[in-house]
């Protein structure tokens, strides 16, 4: 087994803290999202602050699901998605704007696109020295 299956190297650490365009997503061909990790430093310290919030409501009780499902969408809203590709609205292009992310994946009904983000960054997350060696490739 080689070791950069089980440490990752800091060019993987890298791909995870700053993300990476990901592609193949279950669903959605010809869509790519510019992703952190979920591992990524920003989008752990986002997900803890959200909870902690979240526990202060509850004074103190654990979080249900529907809390942890929130700031989990609140999180791969405002951190990890960094940009799309191939995604439109009418026929025509979908420029990314974070207010959109935003909007989309914490709405009800975007539970299905906030089903891909959290897809595409566990796949960096998962995959980070792959990334990293391709990234060096090109």
């Amino acid at each position: 087994m080689e070791i950069k299956d089980l440490v990752l190297s800091d060019e993987a650490l890298k791909v995870i803290d700053t993300g990476v365009w990901v592609d193949d997503l279950d669903g959605a061909p010809g869509v790519e999202l510019l992703v952190c990790g979920i591992g990524s430093k920003d989008a752990q310290k986002t997900l803890s602050q959200k909870q902690a919030a979240l526990r202060l409501k509850n004074r103190g009780k654990p979080l249900n699901e529907e809390q942890l499902a929130k700031a989990m969408r609140e999180t791969l809203a405002e951190v990890v998605l960094k940009g799309w590709r191939g995604l439109k609205d009418g026929g025509k292009d979908l420029a990314y704007s974070p207010e959109q992310a935003v909007s989309f994946i914490t709405s009800r009904n975007g539970e299905r696109f906030a089903g891909l983000v959290l897809q595409a960054a566990q796949r960096v997350d998962a995959d980070a020295s792959l990334f990293a060696e391709e990234a060096t490739k090109n």
